[in-house]
């Protein structure tokens, strides 16, 4: 009876946590059911080609629940403040595209090489959101006082935002051995947490690519779903 009251609460609460201070407060988490292109700052199609075909419609309804669009384009949503408080588009230049494009054709070989590249292009890419939102660069976990701070970001922020740099990579054709999946979560309350899941195409094995845990700009964890299941509550730096 416990453990399914426990469960319903859980799943009540959904994502409210990504907590690091273990304080009994929790980071307000602004989700929305509904997309407004002009109050959420969503980003509609244009410029080249949508990118957004072949995109899976769970990675689309995790965008919707945050209230933003896949990118369409080469303006994509980033966001921050979080649970998606603030989105600011990024744009995606001619240099920006082709530096993407050299460091996934230099790890094309395997999935495994491919890992390498998604870790190396996550961090390029909160470099870049970080030179265009023109705030203090997100550092790791998420504090209560960094709540509705621009550039600062919870792990709802972090899981959406490397979401949609992978639905970017797949739609351009970069990603060729992962499939993007809706993020997952994992523990309870304050310390539940979400990171970007992706799918090895070769063994149809679960991978995370989870940012919540780095500072802006340093590598990410990427590693199988399952182990990052039983890793709940550890802080991954220790």
């Amino acid at each position: 009876m416990r453990a399914a009251f426990l469960a319903i609460l859980v799943a009540g609460f959904g994502l409210a946590g990504c907590k690091s201070d273990g304080k009994e407060e929790k980071p307000k988490v602004a989700l929305t059911s509904e997309v407004d292109p002009i109050a959420t700052g969503s980003v509609r199609g244009g410029g080249r080609d949508d990118v957004r075909s072949g995109i899976s419609d769970e990675a689309k309804s995790w965008a919707r629940e945050r209230g933003i669009a896949l990118p369409a384009s080469d303006h994509l949503p980033y966001c921050h403040g979080f649970g998606c408080e603030f989105k600011t588009t990024i744009p995606f230049g001619e240099a920006d595209i082709a530096h993407l494009k050299k460091i996934f054709d230099g790890h094309k070989a395997s999935p495994a090489d491919e890992r390498v590249a998604i870790n190396l292009a996550d961090q390029w890419w909160e470099k870049k959101a970080d030179s265009v939102i023109g705030a203090p660069p997100d550092h790791r976990g998420s504090e209560l006082k960094d709540a509705h701070k621009p550039g600062q970001t919870d792990c709802i922020d972090e899981a959406t935002n490397t979401t949609t740099l992978l639905t970017w990579l797949e739609g351009n054709g970069l990603l060729r051995h992962h499939r993007v999946r809706r993020p997952e979560s994992r523990g309870a309350f304050l310390y539940a947490h979400a990171t970007a899941v992706m799918t090895d195409k070769t063994t149809d094995i679960d991978w995370v690519a989870d940012s919540w845990m780095r500072d802006s700009g340093d590598r990410i964890d990427i590693m199988p779903l399952e182990k990052w299941f039983s890793l709940a509550y550890v802080d991954p730096t220790d």
